[in-house]
């Protein structure tokens, strides 16, 4: 009776042990880095001078991260044609989908550079979600031009 009692604890422990492994999720952190020749870009040209550093052939409209809920998102900006230029990360705005972040709006830091972070607290895998990047650049500390937009994707990962 006792080697049965040890061998049910045993299978109970290996169970509790063997789900934990299977079903828990560490969170991660994604850092999305919208890269922009700051010397050039206008109204009109904003989707052609910026990109993610996606592959060839992938439109910045198409370009999709893949995250879990419990996934952290940082997006920051980097001038790809001057070290002092500035691009500036003011918003996430929601679009379309299933609104993971809870909230339509996510706001920048208010630093210089300044970058905007974001958990993914609700999705179901294989939700697509539309949302609009908003930044604006300073050429030597001078605002060029207005804030333009890109509209990226998210994808919820399983």
């Amino acid at each position: 009776m006792k080697t049965y009692k040890s061998i049910f604890i045993l299978v109970i422990f290996v169970i509790l042990l063997f789900s934990t492994n299977c079903f828990s999720q560490e969170s991660e952190t994604y850092y999305i880095t919208l890269n922009v020749n700051t010397s050039v870009i206008n109204s009109q040209n904003e989707s052609a001078v910026s990109n993610f550093g996606q592959e060839e052939g992938i439109s910045n409209e198409d370009y999709t991260i893949s995250v879990n809920v419990g996934d952290t998102i940082i997006w920051q900006g980097l001038s790809s044609s001057s070290p002092n230029d500035v691009v500036n990360i003011s918003s996430i705005n929601y679009e379309g989908g299933k609104n993971i972040f809870n909230r339509n709006r996510l706001s920048g830091n208010g630093q210089v550079p300044e970058q905007v972070v974001g958990t993914v607290v609700i999705g179901n895998v294989g939700e697509f979600i539309k949302y609009k990047l908003s930044f604006t650049v300073l050429n030597d500390g001078r605002r060029r031009g207005g804030t333009y937009h890109i509209d990226p994707k998210i994808l919820i990962k399983g």
